[in-house]
């Protein structure tokens, strides 16, 4: 239960739980933007409280792109909270636990700039004393930052800081805890002079500035191009061709044999066919709702070229209906999705140049992506955003693109209480 708050913030939607502390998306009303809210309540001692201050209050003065924010932290009736920036992105531990690391190009740069960020907080005296991946968020729009100030301390000095977080980079970059092989070994594009800078750092040599510094000078290298496994589009062309050659040769042959001229057909099952485009890895990007203009209702569309091209389209007109009693459902699966087909997707067309995309009532638990294309079809389309639904609204910031379609793509569904899979969504909107 959350502390009783001014009566400037709005709790919006409850995030999760980190360790003692509750945290929520709100609304700072004074100024309409999104904050993040990090509360601790009643069940919490007094002694714990203070601390939570004190240690969030030392760090309010520090400015750096690569350290969340803070805005202001205060005492309540038996509780304590602290206002930050809204990050946006989700934390390094979301996207692992999608399956998801840090891509290979953005990983210098964010490591560094994470080192960075440390280093000012130890230059003012501040030990950060529990840098996890839950620690740091990271997306496509927004810089890496580092947050989770005002944790239990886990550690007291800044060797073992910069320890942390050269084991949290670790783990961000090839989805394993340090001790195994090398990351380069790991990781197509990592110059085995990262390997040496991280163990350095793993072993006390380096202080936060001096990784920072070195990450930096880190060269990198080409990423050998590694083939599908999947069929390619030139395979395909290639094997219908063929195809199509063998059904004519077989209507020739039956009509120089004079026999009768019925025609011949090759059904496809789409769910075989492996998809012309794969789905790529992208980084998740949440904001919440800043008060936008709402652009009209949008036109919305199944996408499923997997299947039937068609998920319960009867109930679509619930998405636009502004009514969020009602809701547009998927199909229902007995198997995991992906052992069915590699995904299915909604489709929403944007006229002009949207900066938002809200989903309410959708289904919490589900893996997902997001992507523009300039047609319902993800043959050509454009990540933005993936991570896994853990609210019941998504609000998600999106990079102007002109008009086109935004893409919801569902890759994992979570089983209810019978075993069976399906996700639901209730409204759909753009805001401008």
């Amino acid at each position: 239960m959350p502390p009783p708050l001014p009566d400037r913030y709005r709790l919006e939607v409850r995030l999760e739980r980190d360790e003692d502390i509750e945290q929520w998306l709100g609304t700072d009303l004074s100024l309409d933007r999104p904050v993040l809210l990090r509360m601790l309540g009643p069940e919490t001692e007094p002694t714990r409280r203070h601390r939570f201050l004190e240690a969030v209050r030392a760090a309010s003065s520090i400015n750096h792109a690569h350290l969340v924010q803070l805005f202001t932290a205060d005492e309540v009736v038996n509780g304590a909270y602290a206002v930050s920036e809204w990050p946006g992105g989700s934390t390094l531990a979301d996207r692992l636990a999608s399956g998801e690391t840090m891509a290979v190009d953005d990983f210098l740069p964010s490591a560094a700039g994470l080192a960075s960020a440390l280093a000012a907080l130890h230059s003012n005296g501040i030990v950060h004393g529990a840098i996890d991946t839950s620690a740091i968020t990271y997306s496509l729009a927004h810089p890496a930052k580092l947050g989770g100030l005002g944790r239990k301390p886990r550690v007291a000095t800044v060797a073992d800081d910069v320890r942390a977080l050269v084991s949290t980079l670790e783990e961000g970059l090839t989805g394993y805890k340090p001790g195994g092989p090398a990351p380069s070994e790991i990781v197509d594009g990592i110059h085995p002079r990262v390997d040496d800078i991280l163990d350095r750092g793993w072993k006390g040599l380096l202080t936060a500035q001096a990784l920072s510094e070195e990450l930096t000078a880190a060269p990198s290298i080409p990423k050998r191009r590694i083939d599908s496994p999947s069929w390619s589009r030139r395979l395909l062309l290639a094997a219908g061709g063929l195809a199509l050659l063998a059904v004519a040769l077989v209507a020739a042959g039956q009509l120089l044999a004079g026999g009768e001229g019925g025609g011949i057909a090759v059904p496809i099952d789409p769910r075989s066919a492996p998809p012309a485009t794969a789905p790529i890895a992208s980084t998740t990007i949440v904001t919440a709702p800043t008060g936008l203009t709402l652009a009209a209702p949008p036109e919305v569309v199944t996408v499923d070229p997997f299947g039937s091209n068609e998920e319960n389209d009867q109930n679509l007109p619930a998405l636009t209906d502004g009514d969020s009693a009602s809701s547009w459902r998927s199909e229902r699966y007995r198997d995991q999705l992906s052992l069915i087909k590699p995904g299915l997707g909604l489709g929403f067309r944007a006229v002009g140049t949207p900066l938002e995309l809200v989903i309410e009532g959708i289904t919490t638990g589900l893996s997902y992506e997001i992507g523009w294309s300039p047609s319902p079809s993800i043959d050509s389309l454009e990540h933005v955003g993936r991570g896994v639904n853990r609210a019941g609204t998504l609000a998600i910031q999106l990079p102007r693109r002109q008009d086109g379609w935004w893409i919801l793509w569902v890759t994992e569904i979570p089983a209810d209480g019978a075993g069976e899979r399906s996700f639901e969504v209730a409204e759909v909107r753009f805001g401008s």
